[in-house]
């Protein structure tokens, strides 16, 4: 951590330029107020490509602060590229569940279809926060060969507790309408009988992003599902 004296100092701008260890230090800090801690992320995040043997050390680091370790995980997903790229893969594997989690995001951020079948595999992860870091991550991605995958998290018993959905299934639903792939219908078509209420929102929100237009007008929410599920069986 550092020093109370040089923080302030940093705060008030009294010091030209953080190092990238204190600027990890300053996004990581939750005593801090937002921006203090965005503008030292951005800071990271531009400088990442000099930066990054540093920026890689800390995110793989398991005896590093976690917290540290998350910030360090989201920059390598904004700065992007092979190495990056690779070492987020690795770090899926973490037993800590919030850096699973964090380089799920980053993965969302860095959006290349190569890696959508390792993220995917994060929707079986035994944690709820990877698995819905997952969902969001791969509607970020877009790729529309993950849509099998989604649709079978939203079956899982994993995500269901004493027979009631669990809140992760939105996510799953939101995915395939970020996803926008036709492949998602029959999944839909499903999700609007679902006993979930927030799945069945979620479904007509996805089925407005796959179709590329609504029927929320002059509609409620059962003329909806009927007017969505006539248009979904037409284009099976």
């Amino acid at each position: 951590m550092l020093a109370a004296p040089l923080t302030a100092l940093l705060l008030l701008g009294q010091v030209a330029r953080a190092t990238p260890q204190q600027d990890l230090d300053l996004a990581s800090r939750p005593d801090l107020p937002e921006r203090n801690r965005m503008e030292a992320f951005d800071r990271l995040v531009a400088g990442g490509s000099t930066d990054i043997s540093l920026i890689a050390q800390v995110a793989s680091n398991e005896n590093a602060d976690t917290r540290e370790r998350w910030v360090a995980i989201r920059v390598l997903g904004k700065v992007g590229g092979d190495r990056p790229r690779s070492l987020l893969v690795a770090l899926l594997e973490d037993p800590q569940p919030a850096i699973r989690a964090a380089a799920t995001q980053a993965l969302g951020d860095v959006a290349d279809a190569r890696v959508s079948g390792a993220v995917a595999l994060r929707l079986q992860d035994p944690a709820i926060i990877v698995r819905a870091a997952a969902a969001e991550a791969l509607g970020k991605i877009g790729d529309a060969d993950t849509v099998a995958a989604l649709a079978q998290a939203l079956l899982s018993r994993d995500n269901w507790y004493r027979g009631s959905s669990l809140w992760v299934r939105r996510h799953y639903v939101d995915s395939l309408g970020q996803i926008g792939s036709r492949k998602a219908i029959p999944t839909l078509l499903r999700c609007l009988d679902d006993a979930d209420p927030q799945v069945v929102a979620g479904a007509l929100g996805a089925f407005e992003a796959v179709a590329g237009f609504s029927y929320a007008e002059g509609r409620d929410s059962e003329r909806q599902r009927e007017a969505w599920r006539r248009w979904g069986q037409a284009q099976l």
